[in-house]
């Protein structure tokens, strides 16, 4: 009886990193990036005879090397992240979300030049039912047929409307799957597995089935790694990926694994299989993780990349203008500041608007007095948004505000005061408006006054409101707006706007922007060191 070791090795999420380096603290190395992976890889591959490295997605956006590539690589470069992985010997990618944020002219470059199969079994050219990429590919190794199929979340359509409407549509992962996976197996395939950009789902501690989008879009659902591993026969292991979360178990003898976004895992599956009747079966199969923590980055990987890195360096610590105060973050998800309100300013200005949203994606990394680079405006906005305005009604602003407000948890003394299943990026504070949130209030009436020019906002009133392409199209579970009429779009990056202000300005203060129109309420409840509830002070 023969047997047979294989190991299948996974990224997902790696964002485009590929050194180890944010680019947002300078050339401090960081456990993360590719070239750490590299190493991995080749650790592994020494010590077994059949290794087969994959990823689920999400990686030709999110870094600025990538986004310096994207200004200055020229028509005819190889993007860096696919001659990063093409090096390393992919065997099969699965396409994420985000790898559609450039539109679909540099997505079909980069599988051009990729030297490894794209593959997605749920995106389909629009009103046909012919998909757009390979559902799957099947790899032989040891005399072992290897099949990995992937899928994309449906979300594409909302995140990504202005690339993929009219040309393309998102089907349901699971009913992909259910369709492709007996094929795999009719050809052959000894091992299934999948390479989904998706999560495990669940609602419970898994994380949420909705995340980017709600039930009420219409959309299928966005996290369904469990229900593939319970309902899909012949799946062996599913390589997860768009939550972010280091994942190693299994379920319905499925196993299940997701590395950490950025690089900073490798997950693996280890099988051994055993001749069988003329086929295959797994006699052992293993879940687990690998940090790249206190790894070395890889020379070969290094040298690979070494001219885009120098360019992205000089490009993000370049002083695009300065100030002499310090602008915090910490804090910007309990109280107005006047970091939110530069983006504001700046999305007003720009398209006119009555009012704005925004939301912050990272209250760790504010402003220090001195030079601004764009590293320091990438880090406080580091997605790939578009700005948009449209016209809402003062019933479904109301609605906007309330749904946002959920973000905080029931008022209870001692509590944390953020609901753990809401993302901090999916609160949004806005401009324009004077409004007050009271968190001793339920969820859908915590929005206690709400006025626009000193008068109370009624349902019939029309607002223009800008904020960024995902929140507008209903990203985050939006929908009381996602329906709303566009009164302004020209595909302009807001991080870009956001430098080009502050080029324009050369010196900016806090008091050049800050307007204080929104508070939580009743004072003094929030406890900003720990982020948890205090006493109520009784009224007297």
């Amino acid at each position: 009886m023969r047997t047979v070791e294989i190991k299948v090795l996974g990224t997902t999420d790696v964002h485009g990193h590929i050194r180890p380096h944010t680019y947002f603290e300078g050339e401090r190395e960081q456990d993360l990036g590719m070239a750490k992976i590299a190493t991995l890889l080749e650790r592994e591959r020494q010590t077994c005879q059949h290794v087969l490295f994959v990823d689920s997605g999400d990686l030709l956006q999110g870094s600025p090397l990538i986004d310096w590539f994207r200004r200055n690589g020229g028509a005819e470069a190889v993007d860096p992240m696919v001659e990063t992985l093409s090096h390393l010997g992919l065997a099969a990618w699965g396409v994420g979300n985000h790898d559609f944020n450039y539109g679909l002219d540099l997505l079909f470059k980069a599988q051009k030049d990729a030297r490894y199969p794209f593959v997605s079994s749920n995106v389909y050219w629009a009103r046909t039912p012919d998909l757009v990429f390979d559902p799957y590919v099947i790899k032989e190794v040891g005399g072992v047929k290897v099949g990995f199929i992937g899928a994309t979340p449906p979300g594409v359509v909302i995140w990504d409307k202005a690339h993929v409407e009219g040309r393309m549509e998102f089907g349901d992962i699971v009913t992909a799957f259910a369709l492709h996976v007996p094929e795999m197996k009719s050809k052959g395939a000894d091992l299934v597995i999948g390479l989904p950009h998706t999560g495990l789902g669940g609602d419970g501690e898994y994380g949420p089935t909705y995340g980017g989008y709600s039930k009420g879009s219409g959309l299928p659902p966005e996290n369904v790694g469990l229900v593939l591993a319970r309902e899909i026969e012949h799946l062996d292991a599913l390589f997860l990926g768009h939550t972010h979360q280091p994942v190693a178990m299994t379920e319905n003898g499925v196993a299940i694994v997701q590395a950490e976004m950025g690089g900073k895992r490798l997950a693996c599956v280890h099988f051994v299989l055993e001749s069988w009747s003329g086929g295959w079966k797994v006699v052992h199969k293993a879940a687990s993780t690998v940090s790249t923590q206190g790894v070395l980055p890889h020379p070969d990987v290094l040298r690979l990349g070494a001219a885009a890195h120098e360019a992205t360096l000089e490009y993000v610590s370049a002083p695009i203008a300065t100030t002499r105060s310090d602008w915090p973050a910490r804090n910007e998800r309990v109280e107005d500041t006047p970091l939110m309100d530069l983006i504001h300013a700046v999305q007003l200005e720009r398209t006119g608007a009555q009012l704005s949203a925004v939301s912050a994606f990272n209250t760790d990394i504010g402003l220090l007095a001195g030079p601004v680079s764009l590293a320091q405006i990438a880090a406080i906005y580091p997605v790939e948004n578009t700005l948009v305005a449209i016209r809402v009604t003062g019933r479904e602003l109301r609605e906007f505000l309330e749904y946002s407000a959920r973000y905080f948890a029931p008022y209870q003394e001692g509590s944390g005061i953020f609901e753990k299943d809401v993302k901090g990026y999916n609160f949004d504070m806005v401009a324009g408006v004077d409004y007050e949130i009271d968190i001793t209030r339920p969820v859908g009436s915590r929005i206690t006054r709400l006025e626009y020019l000193g008068a109370p906002v009624n349902d019939e009133m029309t607002f223009s409101f800008a904020m960024n392409s995902y929140r507008q199209r209903g990203g985050g579970g939006y929908e009381m707006i996602r329906s709303a009429p566009v009164v302004y779009s020209q595909e302009e990056n807001i991080r870009e706007l956001v430098v080009d202000f502050l080029r324009e300005r050369g010196a900016i203060e806090p008091a050049d922007v800050f307007v204080n129109n929104w508070r939580i309420v009743p004072p003094g409840l929030i406890d900003t060191e720990t982020f948890t509830y205090r006493a109520a002070v009784p009224v007297t």
